[in-house]
């Protein structure tokens, strides 16, 4: 993915199946760090913004049930003149214009009612799509600082490992140079 700027930050001899060399690992890992961004942005921030912009705007549920309620009253007389006609009974001029009036009533607080729970619905979906976005990020957050967290601490034992290293050179050195010094004094009083 980032063959071609590689060796700008120390990592050479890219070969297939073989690690390369890497010559500065903190450049190497900006310039992962980098791409991994660079990617991120060009694959996946446009569908995360439509998400959230979906999470904010999306009336989905509400469309569709006013869309069914304003069904629902057709469907109700079909299904009543259905169970006149099934035990072949006439209804009275009176009884249909009552059964029609129910009919209006059941569709006008199916309606409401529908609509109503369809928007607690959209709510809660929508709710649930922006919190599972936020989830995903602050996973993706926490996976980040951890790493960071152990590249650091990785980078201080590393500094602590090179200070002890150089202090116990001095001191070999320091030792060497003593014993040198007095070979060369017992030597000189020996002679």
């Amino acid at each position: 993915m980032y063959e071609g700027r590689l060796s700008e930050f120390g990592i050479s001899n890219p070969q297939a199946g073989a690690l390369p060399e890497v010559k500065d690992p903190e450049a190497a890992y900006a310039a992962i760090t980098r791409g991994d961004y660079l990617d991120y942005v060009k694959k996946y921030r446009g569908f995360e913004e439509e998400l959230i912009n979906k999470s904010q705007t999306d009336t989905s549920l509400i469309d569709a049930a006013r869309e069914d309620s304003a069904a629902a009253p057709d469907i109700m007389r079909q299904s009543a003149a259905r169970n006149v006609s099934r035990y072949g009974t006439q209804l009275t001029p009176a009884q249909l214009q009552q059964q029609e009036r129910g009919l209006q009533r059941q569709g006008t607080l199916g309606s409401i009612q529908s609509v109503a729970d369809a928007r607690i619905a959209q709510t809660e979906n929508n709710q649930r799509l922006l919190s599972d976005l936020i989830n995903i990020g602050q996973g993706v957050n926490r996976s980040s600082l951890s790493q960071l967290g152990s590249e650091a601490a990785n980078a201080n034992s590393r500094r602590r490992a090179y200070d002890n290293a150089k202090a116990q050179s001095k001191a070999q050195t320091y030792s060497t140079v003593g014993s040198l010094a007095s070979t060369a004094i017992l030597a000189a009083v020996f002679l």
